[in-house]
């Protein structure tokens, strides 16, 4: 392995996928999984806007993804009371409009011929563009100036899991009763409602904003989803569907590097590790079930 060129690549993917795991956990107990997919997409205006404020991946980036997955999930409660289709067509008619303004932005503000944001990395990811960090021995890991080589979208995505794992730790004990008794969820008062939310809303834009920067919106999709899937196969606790996730994400991107060897040894090509990881970590997720049924730790989703 090869430090400086391995280990952005890794920190990005894990830190990604453990804010998409956090915010997919909240939203698939109540079947609103879609949110968090259609956010992938939503993200992308949100992405642009802190671009051209800031000419760089700051947190002026995270920020505008925020604001506008903030808008994305109010109008999606907007327009689900204002229909009568069925459960979730307002996420099939907001998340392209959005996808399709941040493409058009893409293009206006001229992002898209300078490299540094363009739709093949938006939807295919840029992993191997992660092309630095200064690092000769694991050790250095701890020295602060190393980090000032580190590349943008592997501090934008550490930064994106600390602040989601600080909410989700922060307000535990309350989101896990919320998920794991049904009756609790009834007993919420309109505060509550709204801190779970607000919660919610964080957590989603924050992991849609690392997947969407350097994986793609095809890994990004799949880590919001396939991890906690498989956690929930075996978990009883809401902490323990964290750690389970985490395990299936890691195992996924332990594979996806071995199969991109095996395919550059073999084959003498180098495929995208992006949708080699998707694939594995999509396959982890449909073995799950039927090994926690042998196992005999399947749980149903409560």
């Amino acid at each position: 392995m090869l430090l400086s060129q391995d280990v952005p690549i890794l920190l990005t993917l894990l830190s990604a996928a453990v804010t998409a795991i956090l915010a997919g956990s909240l939203l698939l107990p109540r079947g609103q999984i879609m949110i968090s997919e259609a956010a992938s997409h939503a993200v992308l205006p949100g992405l642009i806007l802190g671009f051209v404020l800031s000419g760089d991946h700051g947190w002026e980036v995270l920020l505008g993804a925020v604001l506008v997955i903030a808008l994305f999930v109010v109008g999606v409660g907007w327009l689900r009371t204002r229909h009568s289709f069925g459960a979730g067509v307002e996420i099939a008619a907001l998340f392209p409009i959005f996808f399709g303004v941040g493409i058009i932005a893409l293009s206006l503000t001229g992002l898209e011929d300078t490299g540094m944001i363009d739709v093949d990395h938006i939807l295919f990811g840029s992993l191997e563009l992660l092309l630095w960090f200064e690092l000769v021995d694991w050790q250095d890991l701890l020295r602060p100036v190393v980090w000032t080589s580190a590349p943008p979208q592997m501090t934008a995505s550490l930064a994106s899991c600390f602040l989601g794992l600080s909410l989700c730790l922060l307000a535990y004990p309350f989101i896990n009763r919320s998920l794991m008794d049904q009756r609790f969820m009834t007993l919420k008062t309109p505060v509550g409602a709204a801190v779970v939310k607000v919660l919610e809303t964080l957590v989603i834009a924050l992991a849609a904003a690392a997947c969407l920067r350097a994986a793609g919106v095809v890994v990004a999709i799949a880590l919001f989803s396939a991890p906690v899937i498989a956690g929930w196969a075996f978990a009883r606790t809401l902490w323990q569907v964290w750690l389970w996730a985490i395990a299936v994400a890691m195992l996924a991107i332990i594979l996806t590097y071995a199969t991109s060897l095996a395919a550059l040894a073999v084959l003498g090509v180098e495929p995208r590790l992006s949708g080699i990881l998707a694939l594995w970590v999509v396959a982890l997720a449909t073995l799950a079930a039927p090994l926690a049924r042998q196992l005999k730790r399947a749980r149903p989703l409560p």
